[in-house]
């Protein structure tokens, strides 16, 4: 198998997901670049908004998924020398320019379930943005009684047909809730069809935080951020206590 295949897996598994493109697209025409792609993988959202003829730093701790985002590029003239990349944690990375927009999509920031984990991460990002710049990033809006009511029980999350006729069949289960660190560890599934019948089933684990909203206010006052607006889905919906996403826009205090 080839260094990078987990990569180009990850890349493939999430590229039919655009519902969020527009939001990140739209907060940097508004507020220009440099832009950063914090927790970036394998470029889903680093590479579009390179296209868009904007500069971008993809932010990652993997040298294999920046090692596809650098293969891309390469392989992309509209983006070729528009996209930096930087192998680093996203509670502790510096770069060697102020940025105009920080982006951290599909729900990245849940991974860090540590508060002091958190408050680093929103600390380097406050650091790293010029004073007029913007922090956008998005959340699930977790329901704890749902979740606690549903551990192991396998949901269909989608599937995605590709023009070959392979399929991406989606589904996961909660595992596991910790209700005193307000954290869930759940098993993403991954089967992929191939057009001639044969089956790759992959398996993810994943420990992420659940956040409330007021919890994330106070993680931004802490950090020396005021937020602009709140969104309930990337439609630009208003957030209630019914919407399944919260997308936040943030400036420096």
């Amino acid at each position: 198998m080839a260094e990078n295949d987990e990569a180009r897996h990850f890349l493939r598994e999430h590229a039919h997901y655009e519902d969020d493109l527009g939001t990140w697209r739209g907060a940097a025409q508004a507020v220009g670049g440099p832009i950063v792609d914090l927790g970036a993988a394998a470029g889903r959202i680093a590479l579009p908004l390179a296209r868009d003829v904007h500069t971008v730093w993809a932010v990652d701790r993997s040298p294999l998924m920046l090692a596809e985002i650098d293969r891309q590029a390469a392989d992309d003239p509209a983006v070729a020398g528009r996209v930096r990349t930087l192998e680093a944690d996203m509670c502790d990375f510096e770069l060697p320019e102020p940025c105009g927009l920080v982006v951290i999509a599909m729900n990245t920031l849940q991974v860090l379930v540590d508060t002091d984990d958190q408050l680093r991460c929103l600390s380097c990002v406050r650091r790293a943005l010029r004073p007029d710049g913007e922090l956008w990033f998005d959340l699930t809006l977790p329901d704890l009684g749902e979740i606690a009511g549903s551990l192991g029980v396998v949901r269909m999350l989608g599937f995605h047909r590709e023009p070959d006729g392979a399929m991406l069949v989606h589904s996961g289960w909660y595992d596991e809730l910790d209700v005193i660190d307000q954290s869930v560890t759940l098993t993403l599934r991954v089967e992929d069809r191939a057009p001639d019948g044969a089956t790759d089933v992959r398996l993810r684990e994943h420990r992420v935080h659940l956040f409330q909203p007021v919890e994330v206010e106070h993680l931004l006052a802490r950090t020396g951020f005021g937020v602009v607006e709140v969104w309930g889905d990337h439609d630009g919906s208003p957030l209630t206590a019914s919407s399944d996403r919260q997308v936040w826009r943030c400036r420096p205090a």
